[in-house]
């Protein structure tokens, strides 16, 4: 899929892909550890003529990643009992690649639709925010991609379904296709999901073009999209 990802991108234009490193357990691996998913991905888009163009990390509370997986090593009475299995939590990236040869539409943007303090915060290395200290000498963090702002994704469950269902925040789409796309272009998103990279695509001025194998993802995929075009104020159409 790689290499017709590559025969059908413009010269000069960007793949970004949404990822993590993988947890493994002594259940299914017979180790706890880490599984280098994000360079198995740099690795493959690489070998099918890809540059690696750019990644931005995304901070993810690793006080919910305790709560929510339990794992071993974000547990605080591990500290007490064998500190050298404990671990931080394990982010999201945002890795990006470019198509080589030079690019027959430029992306252009002015003063007014990319200032400045835009700019600073989309070239941040590690999207999230870190205010002044608190009195107890403490930094709060404030999340600069909200984990909460994503697609409605319940009707598209099934009985029994694959427990691998995560929308992306539409944050993250929507800094992606402003950056390296211009008003009109299509994007295409392979793994379309429940459609969260077309709605944005269209409510930014651009058509969407997603594949998608489940039958009940695509129809939620498909409401979410016809949805996006009634609430845009232009009559382009979802394709």
């Amino acid at each position: 899929m790689i290499y017709e990802w590559h025969r059908v991108m413009m010269p000069g234009r960007l793949v970004s892909i949404h990822c993590m490193n993988l947890p493994t357990s002594k259940q299914h691996h017979g180790y706890i550890g880490l599984q280098d998913f994000r360079g198995d991905i740099i690795r493959m888009m690489q070998s099918a003529g890809f540059i690696y163009h750019s990644e931005v990390c995304i901070w993810k509370d690793p006080v919910i990643a305790m709560q929510r997986t339990k794992a071993l090593g974000l547990l605080h009475k591990q500290i007490k009992k064998n500190s050298a299995m404990s671990r931080q939590g394990i982010p999201d990236y945002l890795v990006t690649f470019r198509k080589p040869g030079e690019n027959p539409e430029p992306i252009t943007h002015t003063n007014e639709s990319f200032p400045i303090p835009t700019w600073q915060r989309y070239a941040d290395p590690i999207w999230v925010t870190c205010n002044n200290a608190e009195d107890d000498g403490f930094y709060k963090l404030t999340q600069d991609i909200n984990p909460s702002d994503t697609l409605q994704k319940k009707s598209a469950r099934e009985e029994k379904d694959e427990r691998h269902i995560c929308p992306l925040q539409l944050q993250v789409i929507e800094r992606g296709i402003e950056l390296w796309s211009n008003p009109g272009d299509v994007v295409y998103d392979p793994f379309g999901g429940i459609g969260s990279t077309g709605c944005v695509a269209i409510k930014k001025g651009r058509y969407a073009l997603m594949s998608e194998l489940k039958e009940s993802y695509y129809n939620q995929l498909s409401l979410n999209c016809h949805n996006a075009v009634d609430h845009r104020d232009s009559g382009q159409l979802f394709q």
